[in-house]
């Protein structure tokens, strides 16, 4: 694989990107809204007293911070449940951004040059991958940097500590990258045999669908977080599902049958 190539297609989607507000807007807000929820019910439950028979009904799940004070605790538990939607926003974001890519240069007719030159399909996967995951990977980040240090000087620094547990750290460095890159791929992979951005898009959409069923479950569970072993499976899991997207894509990202569809 030649790096020049790659960089050359990755230099084309970025200029792509940053002229197009639209695409811009779908990378930041729906991070900037799942942050917002918890950070506006942690800033309401601050400003006011909490009733004791509300205090009451979500014991179960205080008592799992028996360090803090209930009024804390309950906050504790809202942010901390909040954060398997950290794991929604690399699935979502660069879904739209990979479809884009390769279903909007069929549109314009951009895409038949570039299957013409001596450029390698991986290397051509390459570019455009990485120019659609590093965008929401970047997002996710400043997004949960913002989400612990807001939630720590509205509250307490604690706050903070419980965002920046180890387990989440590990979980931004490996399994938020993972997801946007198998996001990415089964987007460009979909997109490539499809020639309507909408049914692309629904269609790649599935994979959020176990992300959603998992925070939700979480959330109903209550279970604070998630443990070391859990980021770990999902590590797991999510490289077997990038080595079959990939299998896939190399026989459905073909040159000749993309160009047929065409227009």
């Amino acid at each position: 694989m030649r790096i020049g190539y790659v960089g050359a297609v990755f230099g084309k989607e970025w200029r792509d990107l940053l002229s197009n507000r639209v695409l811009l807007g779908a990378v930041a807000f729906p991070a900037v809204i799942f942050a917002a929820i918890p950070t506006g019910l942690v800033a309401f439950i601050q400003a006011r007293n909490l009733d004791p028979n509300q205090i009451g009904q979500i014991q179960q799940y205080i008592a799992q911070f028996p360090d803090l004070s209930p009024k804390l605790a309950a906050e504790a538990f809202i942010i901390t449940n909040f954060m398997a939607y950290f794991l929604i926003i690399p699935a979502m974001v660069p879904m739209a951004l990979a479809t884009q890519s390769v279903i909007g240069e069929k549109q314009a007719r951009s895409l038949e040059p570039q299957l013409a030159t001596p450029i390698e399909v991986p290397e051509l996967l390459a570019g455009k991958t990485i120019a659609a995951a590093l965008p929401a990977v970047l997002a996710t980040w400043a997004v949960f940097l913002a989400y612990g240090l807001v939630n720590g000087a509205i509250a307490d620094t604690r706050l903070t500590r419980l965002v920046f547990s180890d387990t989440w750290l590990f979980a931004m460095a490996s399994l938020v990258p993972l997801i946007c890159l198998f996001s990415v791929l089964l987007g460009i992979v979909v997109s490539s045999r499809v020639t309507d951005a909408r049914t692309a898009q629904q269609i790649g959409g599935f994979v959020v669908l176990p992300i959603i069923g998992i925070a939700v479950a979480q959330f109903f569970g209550g279970q604070a977080t998630f443990t070391f072993s859990q980021v770990v499976l999902g590590d797991l899991v999510v490289l077997i599902l990038i080595g079959i997207v990939l299998a896939i894509g190399s026989w459905a990202f073909d040159r000749e049958s993309i160009l047929t569809r065409l227009g």
